[in-house]
């Protein structure tokens, strides 16, 4: 069985996380990139890749806000990201929480404005709808109610049962032991464009024995290094093409 992580993967929604952690912090409801400042937004399209739990956006849009503009295209180092989430007094439970309220109160402001600002990543998106199965299971730290919807704007049937979300806090790790626990009798694969995500689902469930095969996407919010990193893990390492591939071939 394939499961699939959605913002990066199945949905670039990027611009509508920025706008969404802008909100957050200055306490607004902007709805278009062209309100938040050029410097920082660039700052934050370019380290995206480094958040995990999106109740760590805030606080990197935080860090981008302050950062002086004459360097735009500055790329945070692992450690550098991790001494910024560190000192942060709230917990990221609380942040994920307040984070989800700020995107349905954007949601219910100007839902087509939210909508615009998350795409669908093609042309593996297209080809999923073609196969129509809605038995699809998703792993994600978005929200159920906005990952739903998104799909279902957009036209892709899923079980609603099937998608385990960031909801409360819950981890990828909890999540994915719901998902085994439910599934017993089914090989498991999941595909991520997040290094990290898959060294802690690696760590955590292939300790003894392989029980998950682990896939990063190479199309989705990656760093520079983070196919090589993946590749050296032991972690299948894909372009879009070749997944698509063995979509069709092999899941």
């Amino acid at each position: 069985m394939l499961i699939f992580d959605f913002d990066g993967v199945l949905i670039d929604s990027v611009g509508e996380i920025a706008v969404t952690a802008y909100n957050m912090l200055k306490g607004t409801i902007v709805t278009r990139l062209d309100q938040l400042p050029q410097a920082a937004l660039d700052l934050f399209l370019r380290n995206r890749f480094h958040v995990q739990p999106i109740g760590d956006a805030p606080a990197l849009m935080a860090w981008c806000l302050e950062t002086d503009a004459s360097d735009p295209q500055r790329l945070l180092s692992e450690k550098e990201y991790d001494d910024i989430i560190r000192y942060i007094d709230e917990p990221v439970t609380v942040r994920t929480t307040r984070f989800f309220d700020t995107r349905a109160r954007f949601k219910a402001r100007d839902l087509k404005a939210w909508i615009a600002l998350n795409t669908p990543v093609q042309p593996l998106w297209g080809r999923l709808i073609e196969m129509r199965s809605s038995d699809r299971v998703m792993l994600t730290n978005k929200n159920r109610e906005a990952t739903l919807a998104l799909c279902n704007h957009f036209g892709l049937q899923v079980n609603n049962a099937n998608i385990y979300s960031g909801d409360n806090g819950t981890t990828k790790i909890d999540n994915m032991q719901q998902i085994r626990q439910r599934f017993k009798d089914c090989n498991h694969a999941f595909i991520d464009d997040s290094v990290k995500n898959l060294s802690e689902i690696d760590a955590y469930f292939n300790k003894d024995k392989k029980a998950i095969a682990l896939i990063f996407a190479e199309w989705g919010y990656t760093g520079p290094d983070d196919a090589r990193l993946a590749r050296d893990l032991g972690f299948q390492s894909l372009t879009i093409e070749k997944f698509i591939y063995q979509l069709q071939n092999k899941f």
